[in-house]
């Protein structure tokens, strides 16, 4: 299993046209005595995709062993007994990729000429996706949190560079760095630095040097313009500001010593936050679009929204996450062709548009259908 992130979504964008493409979306339920279940729910989501499979062009042996890994898969049942999130599973003819989601989506199955990625998607490309980092005396550890779902990210690199920069430098009653791997959610990379109480002038500026080094370190594995939350005592929250070019680090932070607080418990502390940042956020956006409407710089029709997301002129998309609309994008001429049911070839075409501006670097913004700025299941503001 692997960790799902922009990489791996280019990944699986790099297979479009190479073949049938197979998505299994199986949702979260809970593991161990749930173990057997889930099984049978996933083997009844193979058969829906076996199938979808009977219309493509490959053979009945090709068909076959396309399915293979997935049903290989399925008879580890101790993988099924520790299963306590959502599954999502891809298949073509040369790739196998399943990845643990902590995302609410529909039991779906898709064989189409790409993979099905806007369940997921909702882990990158949401508008209330937000950032802790939490720094303690004993501890430094970065959360990627929604108000539904928390994962650690890997901070071992940042050891090693870490290393290098101050471990000759700096005096051990000041700041220190215990190295661990995190080969679990619950093992990570711990930072050391000073005692509480006053911070002596010699001690302040050690602490900036090393805050400049983490928020030089973490820009670089942050998603723009999602905001960061501090957790920590209050004394160390100027001083991080001070050091910090982020642009989306908020000025209230989660108060306390953070070190023994689990990643839920933060996030739902970091939630209350950063909740009306992102209501202000969706507000402007919603703005900017009704600004628009009637004109070129927007749009609700997916005949025009597809090319443009192909050729990165969206600038903001509202997309509804549980509302598929099928069809086929033909680029040689930016043709757009809608079917009513999903056939040969076709693939979702508002989970393409959501992919397409996310890899341009637009803003998605994934609702549910009555959250959505007019009727239409695809709403976007052009950048041109």
């Amino acid at each position: 299993m692997v960790t799902w992130n922009r990489e791996e979504v280019q990944t699986l964008v790099h297979h479009r046209g190479k073949g049938p493409c197979v998505s299994v979306y199986l949702p979260p339920s809970t593991g161990g005595k749930n173990g057997k279940q889930n099984q049978i729910r996933f083997k009844n989501l193979l058969a829906q995709a076996e199938k979808q499979l009977a219309f493509s062009s490959l053979r009945p042996f090709q068909q076959e062993e396309l399915l293979q890994p997935a049903y290989r898969l399925l008879n580890e049942s101790i993988f099924w007994s520790n299963l306590d999130k959502g599954l999502a599973l891809f298949l073509s003819p040369d790739l196998f990729r399943y990845y643990e989601a902590p995302v609410q989506f529909e039991e779906l199955a898709v064989v189409a000429n790409s993979f099905h990625l806007k369940p997921l998607l909702s882990l990158l490309i949401d508008e209330q996706s937000f950032y802790i980092l939490a720094i303690s005396q004993k501890d430094a550890r970065l959360l990627k949190g929604t108000q539904d779902s928390v994962q650690e990210i890997d901070m071992s690199q940042t050891i090693e560079k870490f290393r290098e920069e101050f471990e000759e430098e700096t005096p051990e009653q000041y700041l220190q760095f215990h190295t661990r791997t995190p080969l679990k959610p619950h093992e990570r990379p711990a930072v050391f630095f000073g005692h509480g109480g006053e911070i002596e002038r010699a001690q302040k500026e050690r602490l900036l040097k090393y805050f400049r080094f983490l928020d030089r370190e973490i820009c670089g594995m942050l998603e723009e313009n999602n905001p960061l939350v501090l957790a920590c005592v209050d004394y160390l929250f100027p001083l991080y500001a001070e050091a910090s070019r982020y642009p989306c680090l908020l000025q209230e932070n989660i108060r306390g010593n953070p070190e023994n607080i689990s990643a839920e418990k933060l996030r739902d502390r970091g939630w209350k936050i950063v909740k009306p940042y992102f209501q202000k956020r969706r507000e402007e956006a919603f703005k900017r679009y009704q600004n628009f409407k009637g004109t070129s710089r927007a749009s609700n029709n997916i005949e025009d929204i597809v090319p443009a997301a192909f050729h990165g002129r969206v600038d903001t998309l509202f997309v509804a996450v549980k509302t598929h609309c099928w069809g086929k994008y033909n680029a040689e001429d930016d043709s757009v062709q809608l079917s009513e049911t999903p056939g040969p070839g076709d693939e979702d075409l508002l989970d393409t548009s959501a992919v397409q501006t996310y890899l341009h670097k637009g803003t998605v913004f994934a609702l549910n259908s009555g959250d959505m700025p007019n009727t239409e299941p695809i709403a976007a503001v052009f950048r041109w």
